[in-house]
């Protein structure tokens, strides 16, 4: 009897220690499951925090410090081609003449629409905020359309096209990058004419196609409107060099 009892006391025991071993390799358990869960869901948060640092960074550089851009049309040539890729810096650009630079050709087109829109809300102008918000939803012919072109004077300058050449202040331009011959083109436009502060005066290298500050509805260019200067050719790969 007594062993009886000493085999059941040890198989109670046994079992009350299978238990307690349970119990208390449950909290472990469940201890090493949510570490788990956190390690992944850290994991996956700094991915998408690595991801969004990316983008902003990306964005701060494309707004402030320089773009790649390509060219589209003749109007640069011989000195820029359809396709080509520039590299165009944007901090602290103040246009020189002689520089190539990009520019948006409708931006005052855009900044009369946004006067009109400021002045049926009885306002004097729009704010920052309203434009940007209005530019998801502006009519179609005022959306943002660069150009790629050279600034021939900036403001105070005279310019002055006669007998197929190009005067700034009374003297001829020397235009080593000039293709063809360089006449008015538009006969609203009148020559000599002074830019105007804060504006530049801009044509294309290829002077018989292309649409610049001879015509009315580019005409002199704010500066505002003008995007960064373009420093490198990047693409073709076979031109890569220092655009002038």
């Amino acid at each position: 009897m007594a062993d009886s009892n000493m085999d059941e006391n040890t198989n109670i025991n046994g079992e009350a220690e299978k238990e307690l071993k349970t119990e208390a390799e449950t909290p472990d358990k469940k201890d090493k499951s949510d570490k788990k869960k956190k390690s992944v869901g850290r994991e996956i948060f700094e991915w998408v925090y690595s991801i969004v640092i990316a983008v902003v960074i990306a964005m701060l550089i494309k707004c402030f410090l320089f773009d790649v851009v390509k060219v589209d049309g003749q109007s640069m040539e011989n000195t820029l081609f359809d396709r080509d890729r520039l590299i165009v810096t944007k901090l602290g650009y103040s246009p020189e003449q002689g520089d190539i630079v990009i520019l948006d050709s409708n931006y005052t087109k855009r900044e009369v629409y946004y006067d009109r829109m400021a002045e049926q809300e009885g306002k004097d102008e729009l704010s920052g905020f309203e434009k940007f918000k209005t530019g998801f939803s502006l009519p179609s012919g005022y959306d943002k359309v660069y150009y790629v072109k050279r600034v021939i004077a900036t403001e105070g300058q005279t310019v002055d096209i006669r007998d197929g050449k190009v005067f700034v202040d009374g003297a001829e331009l020397s235009e080593t990058y000039a293709k063809g011959t360089t006449y008015p083109i538009d006969a609203t436009v009148e020559f000599p004419q002074t830019v105007a502060e804060g504006c530049v005066f801009v044509m294309g290298d290829n002077r018989e196609h292309s649409s610049d500050s001879r015509v009315s509805t580019l005409g002199q260019v704010p500066e505002e409107a003008i995007l960064g200067k373009s420093q490198l050719r990047i693409y073709p790969f076979g031109d890569i060099g220092i655009t002038r």
